[in-house]
């Protein structure tokens, strides 16, 4: 019935011809080869392989030919992985006739087409990678920790910070080593420019 559907809309358009049918991944990238057409609709559901898979072996056989993904969901999963197959646009088979035959257009034109759902999916995918970079999760510190930060700001020594805090050398040591790595710092100064930077200790 799509199909019936999809023939009758592009026989209403005299620019565009249908030049042949695929009902697996291994007849489509057949016809590709025998028929070198302009474009390939693909879906991405097939008996045999899946219509990335045929997307790639097609265009890295037809460097040339368009590919348009016609799929019944924006999967963000499987948008990423048909971009990075080479298609040249994604469009969702809920949408209208119109939008398909306007994909078409696009695509032919040397630009790439997603349906409204997909574009937003993308755009949110593409935020969260931008958040991601600008702003990393900064370690969240006990009190204790911030108190230890605070007396090792003050040039206190190892001795005179576990009489402070009523604990061990060793322990005090043990504490400093796991701040230093929960912190991401290495040394004496830059723990202290930390503590400064972040509020911790005065200046």
């Amino acid at each position: 019935m799509l199909l019936n559907g999809l023939r009758q809309a592009l026989s209403e358009h005299s620019n565009l011809k249908l030049m042949g049918e695929a009902a697996t991944g291994t007849e489509a990238m057949r016809l590709a080869r025998e028929l070198t057409p302009d474009l390939v609709v693909m879906d991405i559901h097939l008996p045999d392989m899946s219509g990335i898979e045929a997307t790639r072996q097609i265009l890295k056989a037809q460097p040339s030919v368009k590919v348009l993904i016609f799929n019944k969901d924006a999967d963000s999963t499987m948008v990423q992985e048909a971009l990075q197959a080479g298609a040249s646009g994604y469009v969702l088979k809920k949408g209208t006739v119109a939008e398909f035959i306007d994909a078409i257009g696009v695509v032919m034109g040397g630009k790439l087409y997603f349906s409204a759902e997909v574009s937003v999916g993308i755009a949110e995918d593409y935020q969260k990678t931008l958040i991601g970079k600008s702003e990393p999760t900064k370690p969240v510190l006990s009190e204790r920790e911030k108190q230890l930060l605070r007396l090792i700001a003050q040039g206190r020594r190892n001795k005179e910070i576990a009489a402070k805090l009523k604990l061990s050398p060793n322990s005090i040591e043990t504490y400093r080593a796991r701040l230093m790595k929960k912190v991401g710092y290495r040394n004496t100064a830059e723990l202290v420019r930390y503590a400064i930077r972040e509020g911790i200790a005065p200046l």
